[in-house]
């Protein structure tokens, strides 16, 4: 009998004992696994500080698409009144040279071709840690980039981003490749505006038709639009939304889904494609490329407006007599010998 319980007793004791090495040899693996991605990631974080462009001072020496938001972001702290985002239609949204020119409003544009809305909040947050604008102008295209995309889609895409911005050596891992841009390039841009003074008319006639429809925009749209929204408010930012005349992009539809996103979230509004005619807007002579951007003509024109509506809803000081722009003010003379001579 006696027997009979210590073979029970060991037999238990010897089960114990595989259990607890089983246990031992799960925790050493998922040690060394979390210890393995700690490395990866640091690594991955160091990898990107080595390869960020801003540090190496190679801004010029990336893609067109990263060039404005760099340089933007390359900017002394507390300089930048208006901040523009948006995707390419920024670019020719808003001549910041006109507004500096013509009213020292401090503003820059941080846009990306092909910019949704996820990198525009990214894009957001780095701005902020360095600047503190009065105003942020959020160009309305790219709020349809996405198109009728999943939410699974979106997700993933959201994720993907947010690898982006977490390890920049994802964005800049040929950086190696970087060699320093022409000097010149500087001259041509002025805080993110491009002299852009093509002309290919656009022939297609009216496009803001009369109608209650609306094209829906995606669940990520929104969510990273309120997330925007939050962020401005906790910063003392008036968030406006704009949208450049554009009849190859816009639609009635699109008016008014924008037009009910700027409602719920209280934010003004202003879609330069249903005044066209006031602003002076001619097809033949002020596009770029056939209704898609304005060219230099016409973004003149939706500056001039731009410029008075800001002056009216927003105090936005003249800058152009403070020593810390001086070189806003070089910059500004350089970008002027490129101009069309009238």
């Amino acid at each position: 009998m006696q027997a009979s319980e210590n073979k029970k007793i060991k037999k238990k004791k010897s089960v114990n004992t595989e259990i607890a090495n089983t246990k031992n040899v799960r925790h050493r693996i998922w040690l060394r696994v979390i210890s393995f991605a700690v490395v990866v990631v640091l690594l991955l974080i160091g990898a990107g500080k080595l390869c960020d462009p801003i540090r190496l001072g190679l801004q010029d020496s990336v893609s067109e698409r990263e060039r404005y938001l760099l340089h933007l972001l390359s900017e002394p702290e507390e300089m930048v009144d208006v901040a523009i985002l948006g995707d390419s239609e920024s670019y020719t949204l808003v001549s910041t040279y006109q507004l500096w020119k013509e009213a020292g409003i401090a503003s820059y544009i941080g846009g990306q071709s092909g910019q949704w809305i996820g990198e525009s909040y990214f894009s957001l947050k780095k701005i902020l840690k360095r600047q503190s604008p009065k105003v942020l102008i959020l160009e309305t295209n790219e709020f349809f980039s996405r198109g009728d995309a999943s939410v699974i889609k979106d997700a993933a895409k959201s994720a993907q981003e947010f690898a982006r911005q977490m390890f920049p050596i994802l964005k800049y891992h040929r950086f190696w490749k970087m060699e320093p841009a022409d000097p010149k390039l500087q001259t041509t841009i002025f805080n993110g505006f491009e002299l852009r003074a093509a002309v290919t008319p656009y022939t297609g006639g009216g496009y803001m038709h009369a109608t209650d429809d609306r094209t829906p925009v995606t669940f990520i749209t929104r969510y990273y639009l309120d997330k925007i929204k939050r962020l401005c408010d906790a910063h003392g930012t008036k968030l406006l939304f704009v949208t450049a005349p554009s009849p190859v992009n816009h639609t009635m539809q699109r008016h008014n889904e924008v037009q009910a996103l700027a409602d719920a979230l209280a934010v003004p509004y202003l879609d330069l494609n249903l005044n066209t005619e006031e602003l002076g807007i001619d097809w033949n002579l002020d596009t770029l490329d056939g209704g898609d951007h304005l060219n230099y003509t016409g973004c003149q024109k939706a500056t001039a407006y731009l410029q008075w509506y800001m002056q009216t809803h927003y105090t936005l000081p003249d800058r152009r007599d403070d020593v810390r722009y001086e070189a806003w003010n070089k910059q500004a003379e350089e970008f002027e010998k490129l101009l069309p001579q009238p």
